[in-house]
């Protein structure tokens, strides 16, 4: 039978208050807010749940857990009942679904990652609307943002790669906040363990076929231990100078978006030629991004792709095929990105 969870009394005396500080500090999650509190059963997202439970700065009545199989592990039937049981015992509504992750993959011809984020954030958005609720916590730790950062460096980022994982981000009408963005996870498992709090174990998390768990399991306990033994928090801030770097990138890119768009539209974006040419590289590079996204969700420009391109800006009429199905025409007056229209 599991254990009940210690409750720690968040005074002096609490060798935990920090990581009550840290999230209380976070002001992402408010006294007297509903919220859903995304929960794997793994460590992190396990330690939040009785950190929110158990802090006493905060009020959570009326909140809830909520949990997505992705149907690819035999184990996570086991998970979902540890879940489910979690949320009975510290008095949590409790909201699960599944779904298809190798089928969507399949049907979408992505990769099992990226359809499986987009299923998790779907289920989760639905069902903050359902139960009209708008804000949901997610369980990303400082060791997260580290392989976030160290993943897209080896990926050859630029500076919106470089800000990492955001501690609140609005997804059609809900916000997701992170307030453990700034504890490790050698914290949580110092909680966990000093409260005697079960939780489950992802073996996946262990496989090395995967880039981040590469990072996380040979990249960077190297770094660790012949550069920099805190060099997941030297990789943490570096999202901090980054999103503020951004934040006036953002505000140019804006301008130069209503200098530069003729037309825009879900089928398409057209910009005006001599405009858009007279925009300073980055910002060309930047608003040719933002069409991409209008027109396809998923689509997006390399840097290499966008260093071709700008070479055959000088000619009167050229056209590109793009990722997504988009094509990207230039004429004497225009340069248009559409998507291509397929015989039916």
């Amino acid at each position: 039978m599991e254990k009940e969870s210690v409750a720690f009394s968040g005074m002096k005396n609490d060798p935990f208050r920090k990581l009550y500080e840290k999230m209380n500090g976070s002001g992402l999650l408010r006294r007297g807010e509903r919220f859903l509190i995304a929960c794997s059963g793994g460590p992190d997202s396990v330690a939040l749940v009785h950190l929110v439970k158990n802090n006493p700065d905060s009020d959570c009545r009326g909140s809830g857990i909520i949990y997505f199989d992705h149907q690819l592990r035999r184990a996570s039937k086991k998970d979902v009942v540890f879940v489910r049981n979690l949320a009975r015992r510290l008095g949590f509504a409790f909201y699960s679904g599944r779904g298809n992750v190798k089928g969507e993959a399949r049907r979408t011809k992505t990769s099992i990652e990226e359809a499986a984020r987009k299923m998790r954030y779907d289920f989760f958005k639905n069902a903050a609307k359902r139960f009209k609720i708008r804000k949901i916590a997610l369980a990303h730790t400082l060791d997260d943002q580290a392989e976030t950062v160290l993943m897209r460096i080896l990926q050859g980022t630029g500076l919106r790669g470089l800000a990492g994982i955001r501690q609140s981000v609005v997804m059609d009408g809900v916000t997701f906040v992170r307030p453990l963005l700034e504890t490790t996870k050698k914290e949580l498992l110092e909680f966990l363990r000093a409260g005697k709090i079960p939780y489950r174990t992802d073996r996946s998390n262990r496989s090395e076929k995967f880039l981040r768990n590469r990072i996380r399991l040979k990249l960077l306990p190297m770094l660790r231990r012949e550069f920099n033994p805190r060099i997941s928090e030297s990789l943490a801030r570096l999202p901090r100078i980054a999103a503020e770097e951004t934040s006036l990138l953002d505000l140019l890119e804006s301008k130069a978006w209503r200098d530069a768009v003729g037309r825009a539209g879900p089928g398409g974006v057209e910009f005006n030629r001599s405009v858009f040419l007279e925009l300073p590289a980055p910002l060309q590079f930047r608003v040719l991004g933002k069409a991409l996204k209008k027109i396809h969700s998923s689509s997006g420009l390399s840097y290499e792709a966008w260093q071709r391109l700008r070479k055959g800006f000088s000619r009167r009429r050229n056209r590109w095929s793009l990722p997504k199905d988009i094509d990207l025409a230039l004429t004497p007056k225009t340069i248009r990105l559409y998507k291509k229209h397929r015989p039916g």
